[in-house]
């Protein structure tokens, strides 16, 4: 039991200063990484090369339910704080962490299409806040009366994605689909297949556990060790599946475009080291008593392990082959450009897990000083959480070009933060020839409308 409590949270907790920022990068073409978000949205570069394991790092860290300052505010009682907290949190309340390093990047024109390739490794953690589980855990056992736990889901995963992707352009470049397919490995996997627990008091203080829980892992534990010649099987194991990204983008005129992409439709089977961790039955269940205030964290999380150990008598066996589809996100944008130097856009972007959807919504500018210099600025409410201003740039120094970008600048002030991540790298990138006295896209803009007025004459001779 505690070998499942270290595995799940150690690796999720692990990185819960790392982060993720799409609805900043998503209507930010200036960096070829937009890919990432819609494998059709159009790019700037002719081609692009991403420096190994620095072109693309980017951190992610969301919690609806609680900022730090709920539980570590100087001058207030943490036991107090904690029993307020789990008061406050509902069903809704949930914990994002995410980390992905690209550890290679290409990408180049071609005709009237674009090819990327390369390969990244990305950790998830994600969890419903247990808020029952809070109360009993902080509010005391007289709130334990007919307590049903079975909407709690969490999920982990470390996998390597190596991908190759395609878009081309139609209707006079009005058009462009794209569809990226990624081949994905996963390292380590572990979820809530089924949390099924009910707590109930007698009137005397004597609670009862009743539990149908099945905890499904796959991948090497921790508390292994392994020979050389398993490293490669740990890396690249038989917990694999073909992923599919798909995206369009449609330039209706001049000064309006709208985009729309859907990621990481597609399972993953599970073969290595599958474990499975079962709670069935019913158990006297006595409580955790520790106090944050005067005892260590890790002593606190030792107790708890210990307690949860005994109350509900896990059970580790080995695991069966198993499936699970990938979290599945959609973007939707609109955008109005004011001019090729500047333009404005709405985003909606939702998650699906297990059945339930997680939407964010954002505003945002885009301006384009010059092909050496572009910025951009957001405004998002995500799952819920206000006050996020995103904000972004990219510089280009030669053939190197750096970028950084966040969903929330203000996550500076960390005490209260509940969304920040953070998205930066470097890439060596080719425009192409600069026409003299022109910025590519008013050079752009003007073969457009040739083009049209070329085909309004040849109409008319032809009439």
């Amino acid at each position: 039991m505690k070998k499942l409590i270290f595995t799940l949270f150690g690796l999720g907790l692990g990185f819960s200063a790392l982060a993720q920022s799409d609805l900043t990068l998503y209507n930010f073409n200036a960096i070829p990484q937009v890919h990432h978000t819609n494998p059709a949205y159009p790019q700037q570069t002719k081609w692009y090369i991403g420096l190994p394991a620095l072109s693309g790092f980017s951190t992610h860290y969301h919690n609806s339910g609680f900022s730090p300052a709920d539980i570590f505010e100087k001058g207030t009682d943490i036991n107090q704080n904690l029993e307020t907290l789990s008061n406050n949190l509902d069903e809704r309340s949930q914990l994002n962490l995410n980390n992905r390093i690209e550890l290679l990047g290409v990408g180049f024109k071609t005709g009237k299409g674009f090819v990327t390739l390369g390969a990244l490794q990305q950790i998830d953690f994600k969890m419903d806040l247990p808020y029952q589980l809070f109360q009993i855990l902080f509010s005391g056992r007289r709130s334990i009366t007919n307590l049903d736990l079975n909407t709690f889901d969490l999920e982990v995963m470390n996998r390597t994605d190596l991908y190759l992707g395609y878009q081309h352009k139609f209707l006079n470049e009005q058009l462009t689909l794209g569809v990226k397919a990624k081949y994905v490995f996963v390292q380590t996997h572990a979820y809530i297949d089924r949390m099924n627990l009910s707590l109930r008091n007698d009137g005397n203080y004597n609670v009862r556990a009743v539990s149908d829980i099945l905890v499904r892992t796959s991948g090497p534990s921790a508390f292994e060790s392994f020979d050389d010649e398993e490293i490669l099987d740990i890396a690249m194991p038989d917990n694999r599946g073909l992923i599919f990204d798909f995206g369009a983008h449609y330039k209706i005129n001049d000064k309006f475009d709208v985009s729309a992409s859907f990621l990481d439709l597609g399972s993953i089977t599970y073969n290595s080291y599958n474990r499975d961790y079962v709670s069935e039955g019913e158990y006297e269940f006595e409580g955790i008593e520790f106090d944050l205030s005067e005892d260590d964290f890790s002593d606190a999380s030792s107790a708890a392990a210990d307690s949860l150990e005994e109350a509900f008598n896990f059970q580790e066996l080995d695991g069966n082959t198993y499936s699970r589809s990938l979290m599945n996100r959609a973007f939707v944008s609109f955008n109005y450009n004011l001019s090729p130097e500047h333009s404005f856009g709405a985003l909606f972007h939702t998650r699906i897990w297990n059945g339930e959807m997680y939407n964010d919504y954002s505003v945002n500018y885009v301006g384009r000083v010059s092909r050496t210099f572009q910025f951009t600025a957001a405004y998002s409410m995500i799952n819920g959480t206000m006050h996020n201003i995103g904000a972004g740039f990219d510089l280009k120094l030669g053939a190197f070009q750096l970028y950084l970008m966040t969903d929330n600048a203000l996550a500076a002030d960390y005490a209260v933060v509940q969304t920040t991540n953070l998205r930066f790298g470097i890439n060596f990138t080719f425009y192409g020839r600069r026409q003299k006295g022109k910025d590519a896209q008013e050079a752009e803009v003007e073969k457009q409308k040739e083009t049209q007025t070329e085909e309004s004459a040849s109409l008319m001779y032809n009439f």
